[in-house]
């Protein structure tokens, strides 16, 4: 290999992070909730017998996942939509759309999931109905009594599932029973979360341990599951045009024909047999048999005659009666109408601040500020706990989206982290409000305070990177340290550990951090290529292209993971080239700025598959997308003399300069250029250049010698040789290679003069 070559062998280390936060998003337009006139009753010919409390409902329907590692669905939003136009109906008893929090596909975050539970633990008094539905993926990422499963929101990442964009069964279980014993509300729960996809959980059965568990929550609460957990739920066009089995005769039922003994009223344990003759057969030779829990003698629905005549007819003609989708819209301005003026003017401006991201800033028009003026006063009371959620959701918006990117490993959220974009600043105090603002009761509280914590440790780390101040990265360990206090199972701050000790090349210490965090996280492949850039660190090659390829099985799709693992490969004492390059131009396949992979393939072609011309091209294609770098001409320039072109060598060299003018080592290139052309008065002129720049490089000597005994100069060539060896030039085994020493080294002085500054050899 040429010794001028530039060989540093670049690579990123994947900077594994923070999880994604619940994300408490503006509920649709239409969804707030204010206060309802109580008791109203179902219309129909059981009114009679109908309850006399308020019912509320959280209905919500995701078949269009954002991340696209999570197999759509394809009517659970249809099936959602379906329940909610029940509800409205007469014989869902007629509930107000008011009542009714509907989210489906991209407005079903995790953020507005939590908002709308909120909702339900606000408004439901004692006798009230709180009905839960939820049509989607629901699934677990290990098997562990603390990890009892997650329905899947919108912006679920693909794993990772305590990050966020879910909704963890421990939080339900938690709304849940606050409902039904502090706000002593009858609580029903639909679920058809168990449907067939590739998740993070499926080798472990992700999906049925979800449904296991969602069996268990709080014992004597109304359930109704879309099957067994040892089974899938299907959905099809057979089905209603486009329905969920589960959904299409669960309404059927609840509309009436479950009703076996006709006296209008249909009971839990009605609706579990309906399902159980409808069902099994309607799927067969498939199995999928609905689960249903809870006081079998509770009256869920009560029958319409109307609406229950129709739907016979509509059967009986082969059709189901049409289902039109939701329009929700924004009650605000009828629910202030009349109210005081003043409020309403700064409400509307609360509103657009948050609309516009100005949540701090201008101080006297944010929408913090607006918050605190307006929720004390009186007239915005029926308003205040809406106002309260949709300004922590405004809070996490933006975080969430870097987290969900990061958690993906989406190459331009990874490259702004390791720019230390200004975003980052911002997220520990839009953090800190939202937690500030929900209130330390609150669920999300802990988990809110752990990621603020860790967004400011990542800030101390990103600022020591940039300023090489190693002061701060034992500052950052304290802060991920102070995170596990309010989360010690948080998988994103044992990762954030681990890159920090091995910032501080305590590589040991680092990797019992990358493997804590794929313990809490097994199916994360950012901690398996963290862990297998500090074996290469560690000098274990072999565990490091181990873990390099568990990570290229998690994310197969990831740049970043490719070019790692290519890493891995290159670090192998001998180095198993083939797969490097493959690795590097599967990472070029998938992302094409991804420079440094051209940088690293260039230098496996030279150096190991000795193909200047291919070394050439890639070279060539890192100088057009960073060409300001001075080390790629100079590379660029050896390449092109092996392939026996000086011409385009000597123009590499000058470009290095002309980029950097500091770049010292293009100047010496220079100078053994027309050295090798034998223009000795160039070389000299040029030598001369380099050792005003560089006056203390003993390689200047060491030329001039090597010119000196070309011109047969040879007592001048063994004197410049010596000054060479006086200033400090120790590479003794390149001096007995080199070929153009090979006069000086048959000097009668020769011997004695290596003798005297190399005695130990």
């Amino acid at each position: 290999m040429n010794p001028f070559l530039h060989t540093s062998n670049r690579y990123f280390v994947i900077v594994a992070g923070l999880l994604g936060i619940f994300t408490l998003l503006l509920p649709l337009p239409g969804n707030g909730q204010a206060p309802q006139t109580r008791g109203v009753k179902p219309v129909g010919d059981n009114s009679t017998n109908a309850p006399t409390g308020v019912t509320y409902a959280v209905v919500v329907g995701i078949s269009d996942y954002l991340n696209p590692n999570i197999t759509d669905l394809q009517f659970a939003h249809t099936d959602a939509a379906a329940f909610v136009q029940y509800l409205k109906s007469p014989a869902g008893g007629s509930v107000p759309e008011s009542n009714i929090t509907f989210l489906i596909n991209e407005n079903a975050t995790a953020g507005q999931v939590a908002a709308a539970m909120d909702g339900l633990l606000e408004l439901c008094q004692p006798g009230d109905r709180a009905i839960i539905y939820f049509s989607g993926h629901g699934d677990v990422e290990r098997k562990t009594i603390t990890q009892p499963g997650f329905l899947l929101c919108e912006d679920a990442p693909a794993s990772v599932y305590m990050g966020g964009g879910t909704f963890p069964l421990v939080f339900l279980q938690e709304i849940v029973s606050t409902l039904s014993v502090q706000n002593q509300a009858t609580v029903i729960i639909f679920t058809d979360a168990c449907r067939a996809g590739k998740l993070a959980g499926t080798n472990i059965g992700g999906a049925a341990l979800t449904a296991a568990n969602l069996a268990k929550i709080s014992e004597g609460i109304t359930k109704v599951l879309s099957c067994q957990p040892n089974e899938f739920s299907l959905e099809g066009v057979e089905w209603g045009g486009g329905r969920g089995v589960f959904s299409f005769h669960l309404l059927h039922g609840l509309i009436g024909l479950a009703d076996s003994n006709k006296d209008g009223i249909v009971t839990l344990r009605e609706i579990e047999r309906y399902l159980e003759d409808e069902v099994p057969p309607a799927v067969a030779p498939h199995k999928q048999m609905p689960l249903v829990d809870g006081p079998k003698s509770t009256p869920i629905a009560w029958v319409d005659s109307v609406s229950l005549v129709k739907l016979k007819e509509a059967l009986a003609e082969g059709q189901e009666p049409t289902l039109a989708m939701i329009d929700s819209r924004s009650m605000d301005d009828a629910l202030l109408a009349g109210r005081d003026s003043s409020a309403l003017y700064q409400y509307r401006q609360f509103k657009k601040a948050i609309k516009s991201g100005n949540l701090l800033e201008p101080e006297d028009q944010s929408a913090y500020t607006l918050f605190n003026l307006l929720k004390d006063r009186p007239v915005m009371q029926p308003f205040e706990g809406l106002m309260r959620r949709n300004l922590a959701a405004a809070f996490q918006d933006e975080a969430q989206k870097a987290i969900n990117d990061y958690l993906a490993s989406d190459p331009e959220e990874l490259r702004k982290r390791w720019g230390h974009d200004s975003r980052y600043e911002h997220f520990p105090t839009y953090l800190e409000k939202a937690a500030e603002i929900l209130g330390e009761n609150h669920y999300l509280y802990k988990t809110l305070k752990a990621r603020e914590i860790y967004f400011r440790g990542l800030n101390l780390r990103l600022t020591g990177e940039q300023t090489r101040d190693t002061s701060m990265f034992n500052m950052a360990i304290d802060r991920q340290n102070d995170a596990l206090q309010w989360d010690p199972n948080a998988a994103y701050a044992f990762n954030e550990l681990g890159l920090l000790e091995r910032r501080l090349k305590n590589y040991k210490i680092a990797i019992r951090y990358f493997e804590k965090a794929i313990e809490q996280s097994p199916q994360w492949a950012l901690p398996w290529t963290n862990l297998s850039a500090v074996y290469i660190d560690d000098e274990e090659y072999d565990l490091a292209v181990t873990c390099g390829e568990r990570a290229a099985q998690l994310d197969p799709t990831n740049p970043l993971v490719q070019f790692n693992i290519g890493i891995a490969y290159s670090a192998l004492q001998p180095p198993r080239v083939k797969d490097a390059i493959k690795h590097y131009q599967k990472t070029l396949e998938l992302d094409p700025g991804l420079t440094d992979a051209y940088f690293n393939l260039g230098l496996l072609y030279f150096n190991e598959e000795k193909n200047s011309a291919e070394a050439v091209r890639v070279w060539e294609k890192y100088s057009e997308l960073v060409p300001n770098e001075a080390a790629i001409y100079q590379n660029l320039a050896v390449a092109y003399l092996d392939l026996g072109d000086p011409d385009a060598c000597l123009a590499a060299l000058h470009k290095a300069l002309e980029v950097d003018p500091q770049y010292h080592e293009a100047q010496f290139n220079i100078a053994e250029f027309y050295l090798e052309q034998k223009s000795y008065a160039k070389a000299e002129r040029e030598l001369a250049k380099y050792q005003k720049r560089q006056p203390d490089d003993p390689r200047t000597y060491y030329l001039i010698a090597r010119m000196e005994a070309e011109q047969n100069d040879l007592d001048s060539a063994m004197a410049s040789l010596e000054k060479a060896f006086e200033m400090g030039f120790k590479d003794k085994t390149y001096l007995e290679q080199d070929v153009h020493m090979t006069i000086i080294r048959n000097h009668p002085a020769y011997a004695e003069l290596v003798a005297r500054y190399f005695p130990q050899n």
